[in-house]
């Protein structure tokens, strides 16, 4: 079950990462998405940083943890949490700090792709230590 949600916080990061990426290119492509692309529109903010976050947040506990039960490394919890707090600080607080000039709407990709990545290699790691926990030893 624990390699499940690793797995599942991975793709979860992953559209993360796929969503910055491409909504941009698509704006630029598709005019009427371009009212989507910067913050401002109630709907993207919640429905895409702060919606996704509600998946990310209880999946990431409960593999990591079930993950260190396993292999006794704290290493992929710290990354992973790393990651999912410059995701949730972004998230959840993206419009105070545009607000306030502390980050751009370049910033803002930038800070969740970098979120989304570090959380990932955290989920990975987890994964890695999880599968060598269960391998036999060789003599």
């Amino acid at each position: 079950m624990q390699i499940l949600l690793d797995r599942f916080a991975i793709l979860l990061s992953g559209l993360c990462a796929i969503h910055c990426i491409a909504l941009p290119i698509m704006a630029a492509i598709l005019p009427i998405l371009s009212t989507t692309y910067h913050h401002g529109n109630q709907l993207h903010e919640f429905w895409f940083h702060q919606f996704i976050l509600y998946f990310i947040v209880p999946v990431s506990i409960i593999a990591l943890v079930s993950g260190y039960r396993s292999h006794k490394k704290l290493l992929p919890i710290v990354i992973a949490s790393i990651g999912l707090l410059i995701l949730s600080v972004t998230a959840l607080f993206i419009d105070q700090l545009l607000m306030r000039h502390v980050i751009s709407h370049d910033g803002e990709m930038l800070m969740t792709l970098t979120g989304g990545i570090i959380h990932a290699t955290g989920h990975i790691l987890n994964l890695q230590a999880t599968r060598k926990s269960h391998q036999p030893c060789k003599v």
